[in-house]
């Protein structure tokens, strides 16, 4: 029964406790509407509140208006609360470089963790399921990742302060249509599924029947087995590499250094890990970090070619007086920083941008500042219960519009930056802070009105921008 394997993994992995708030991602589709519905079943069992949560990518014109509308009613017919935004994913898709599949998740995730926030949740919960995991590691498999891609989808993850859990991991897509069907719940159909030209689509509606057939009638279960594997023996290793890390790496203004005759002690798995780390800590994630960044800063670590090598992101490693020293940019680059591409801000924390010659930084505070001593505006505080765990940060791109402090219509950046008087030449030099696909920041220049601390503001960020 689906019912008792959704409390197992719930209770095996810790995904739920008593009195948690739950937001539920909904898209609408029939792997979310059975998680929505099994999650109420059992909010009695756990005690625990639910919030629906649908997002609308503007992508299939009025069958997305039917989706949002379809899981408003599932709500209602639920008695729970609901919350729907509207984003346009191509636009984010163009503008960010990225694919539309991306764009979306980013765009998802970032929804969600605003609408946590908002509701007081402190978890969100997504409909992945057994299919999802198998289609994953095959796709990373694919790709050439190593046993940390091949780790799949974690039944939980932490995302700032909110915990992202995955209560369907353990169950096949046939399972949940079986439940929809004995339970008569509809579910809405997206056509875009079958459309192999997406790699993901592939897999599933291709790669995966062929393998079900030919080779193993159980391939996803194998598949999720391989992920629990990597994903216990991965994590010990990462906890190696970090406590190895503190011990051989030493961080400077402008990157890390690691030294050659320590890392070459460690055995290779180690030693990929902790290069692995200190690349994902430059470039801000592990996104398009392969094996082949490893193959070229080995070649450096034993003398071979070259003494210097350009890496992602504008990240080069320099091997130097028995050293690796990985830096952020190239110190002799003059180009200003392309931010078409955002950089981005985990919350708290702070990203350097050689570039633009910035730092921004984002911290929690515990005391409500004295907004009358604020000497200048290189320093904001701004509203933390609507802002999710991550920002975004680039420069001016056309149409940008946004509203400032203490107006009540938006106006043109383009027009903001004449007001205050800033250079066309300084314009393309300013930071901008991004909250999913609103301006919050302008740095130094103007605050959002949409961000500003209230009275019932139980969360405050405090924003500062400095010169490098």
């Amino acid at each position: 029964m689906i019912r008792l394997k959704v409390r197992k993994t719930i209770e095996d992995n810790g995904l739920i406790k008593k009195g948690d708030k739950v937001l539920v991602a909904v898209s609408g589709g029939p792997d979310s509407i059975a998680l929505l519905y099994i999650l109420a079943e059992l909010s009695g069992r756990y005690d625990i509140e639910l919030v629906v949560a649908h997002l609308h990518h503007m992508l299939r014109g009025k069958d997305a208006d039917r989706d949002a509308r379809f899981v408003r009613k599932m709500a209602d017919d639920l008695s729970l609360p609901f919350i729907v935004d509207k984003v346009n994913v191509k636009i984010i898709a163009k503008t960010h470089r990225m694919s539309i599949e991306e764009a979306a998740r980013e765009a998802r995730y970032d929804f969600y963790s605003r609408a946590a926030a908002k509701f007081g949740a402190s978890k969100i919960a997504t409909g992945h399921t057994l299919d999802d995991q198998a289609e994953t590691i095959l796709m990373r498999l694919l790709k050439g990742s190593g046993s940390l891609g091949l780790s799949g989808i974690p039944h939980k993850r932490k995302s700032g302060n909110i915990l992202i859990i995955r209560p369907l991991l353990d169950v096949d897509r046939k399972a949940i249509d079986k439940y929809l069907k004995k339970n008569r719940v509809a579910a809405r159909i997206d056509a875009s599924n079958l459309n192999t030209v997406y790699f993901r689509n592939k897999i599933r509606n291709v790669l995966i029947p062929i393998l079900e057939k030919d080779f193993n009638p159980r391939i996803k279960g194998v598949l999720a087995s391989v992920a629990s594997t990597f994903t216990a023996e991965s994590s010990y290793l990462a906890w190696v590499a970090a406590k190895k890390i503190k011990r051989i790496c030493r961080t400077t203004k402008d990157g890390v250094e690691v030294k050659i005759k320590d890392i070459i002690r460690e055995h290779i798995a180690v030693q990929r890990l902790i290069v692995r780390q200190v690349l994902a800590y430059l470039a801000g994630s592990l996104k398009g970090i392969t094996y082949k960044h490893w193959e070229v800063i080995e070649s450096l670590m034993k003398g071979e070619a070259r003494k210097e090598i350009n890496l992602r992101g504008r990240i080069k490693a320099v091997k130097n007086n028995g050293k690796i020293i990985f830096t952020r940019k190239d110190a002799d680059c003059k180009r200003i920083f392309d931010l078409k591409k955002a950089a981005t801000l985990k919350v708290p924390g702070e990203v350097i941008i050689p570039g633009l010659g910035a730092t921004i930084k984002a911290e929690v505070i515990k005391r409500r500042p004295d907004f009358k001593k604020k000497k200048d505006r290189s320093t904001e505080y701004v509203n933390g219960d609507i802002i999710g765990s991550y920002l975004k940060i680039r420069t001016k791109r056309a149409g940008d519009r946004m509203k400032p402090l203490g107006m009540a219509s938006y106006k043109k950046l383009h027009d903001i930056f004449i007001d205050e008087k800033i250079s066309r030449e300084r314009r393309n030099m300013v930071p901008i802070v991004v909250s999913g696909s609103r301006i919050l920041w302008v740095a130094g220049v103007r605050l959002s009105d949409e961000f500003k601390v209230n009275e019932s503001t139980k969360r405050i960020l405090k924003l500062s921008a400095t010169t490098t």
